[in-house]
């Protein structure tokens, strides 16, 4: 399993207003989005048909990019206590980590 970070592809050019798609080489694609504007997002590539420019990842560099990226857009979870204002909560940094394995092992 090769877990790589990519951004759509544009249908003619970049950052066209055209329908974007996934790229040919991600056969699972579309998590743990980078909301910063960068567009980039996590998936699983093909063996061998994945790009040298891109970021792959083993497991904890996977769980570090994610940690880093909910230090600046929490991740959440639905509060327990419904007397709260807000219904949900911010994950931990455990929290975090537990969700990205989870989703790791479910494809490996």
């Amino acid at each position: 399993m090769v877990v790589v970070e990519y951004i759509l592809d544009p249908q003619d050019k970049p950052r066209s207003y055209h329908p974007k798609t996934v790229p040919l080489y991600i056969t699972d694609g579309g998590y743990f989005k980078n909301d910063d504007g960068s567009e980039k997002m996590i998936g699983i590539g093909k063996e061998g048909n994945v790009p040298d420019s891109l970021t792959t990842f083993t497991l904890e560099e996977l769980q570090t990019r994610q940690r880093a990226i909910h230090a600046n857009f929490p991740m959440v979870k639905e509060s327990a206590d419904k007397t709260k204002d807000r219904d949900d909560v911010e994950l931990t940094d455990d929290e975090v980590n537990a969700v990205v394995e989870a989703w790791w092992n479910a494809r490996s």
